[in-house]
């Protein structure tokens, strides 16, 4: 599978979820499914880096609501764009999956995991946190409130916002440059104000699946304590700080970072699986 980043959207099915609400996403490959969820601004394109090294699966990859070519709901809280994926899966029929989530895609499949505990077989963090303190005071909230109509995808605020530490596809990152500027504010700011209320805490104690945290220890987001607290949370828990990566490792090591994902399932559901000779702190509970 190459992917082709001009293509990426013409990739893309289109479903309509209860209430009418149009719901975009990619359906790619056969076998166990992965349902992955992309982060806050990004669309299912954030996982297309590493879409190529996850052969002998399913991919699922939705644009969560507001995002790409879905269409945003009345609220935009993590429960309610977790209810828009348990949606997609009803529809599609799938009664088992492995999660993979970044970042706000992280949180929406901590939500998702905690109630489908007979549906997820496994549960994979990128960069993920329970609690991500995007309050008013926080350097992230004063910038993203910052931001105007129109956003241009040339604005200086997505060097900040896709600042990678290893070098990513320039293709890749110009066209989710332009996915993101094309969210209308209203979106970006009533998803700034769920995620500065969300407390995942109470809700990932409910999680029975495995679970792999993959972070980088140069997150500018999330940094070690947002670790240590999804390691001290979840019942079966596998912890991966990678050395010299920042908040999107699936971007900046697509191929490793797929690796470690395929060798985890291989040891926790049984299913085939790789081995990744990159450079990691690794800890287990």
């Amino acid at each position: 599978m190459v992917i082709d980043q001009q293509s990426w959207a013409a990739a893309k099915r289109r479903i309509e979820l209860p209430g009418g609400q149009q719901f975009t996403y990619v359906d790619h490959g056969q076998g166990p499914v992965l349902l992955l969820l992309h982060g806050y601004s990004d669309t299912s394109r954030s996982f297309s880096l590493i879409a190529p090294s996850l052969g002998g699966y399913r991919l699922i990859i939705p644009d969560l609501g507001g995002h790409g070519g879905s269409m945003p709901r009345e609220g935009m809280s993590i429960a309610e764009l977790a209810h828009d994926v348990d949606c997609l899966a009803d529809r599609l029929a799938i009664h088992q999956f492995v999660l993979v989530g970044h970042s706000m895609g992280a949180m929406i499949a901590v939500d998702i995991a905690a109630r489908r505990r007979e549906a997820v077989r496994a549960l994979i963090l990128l960069s993920g946190s329970l609690k991500p303190d995007f309050g008013p005071g926080t350097e992230v909230a004063r910038a993203i409130r910052g931001l105007k109509d129109p956003l241009g995808p040339d604005d200086a605020f997505f060097d900040r916002w896709h600042a990678c530490s290893r070098s990513v596809d320039t293709a890749f990152l110009r066209h989710l440059r332009r996915e993101a500027a094309a969210m209308p504010m209203t979106t970006w700011r009533t998803l700034l104000d769920a995620l500065a209320v969300t407390d995942l805490k109470s809700r990932a104690t409910h999680v029975r699946a495995p679970v792999l945290c993959i972070a980088g220890a140069q997150d500018p987001l999330f940094d070690i304590g947002h670790r240590q607290v999804l390691a001290e949370t979840f019942a079966s828990v596998r912890s991966i700080t990678l050395d010299g990566h920042g908040h999107n490792p699936h971007w900046e090591s697509p191929a490793d970072v797929a690796a470690l994902i395929l060798s985890f399932l291989g040891d926790e559901v049984g299913q085939p699986g790789s081995t990744s000779g990159l450079s990691a702190t690794h800890g287990r509970r």
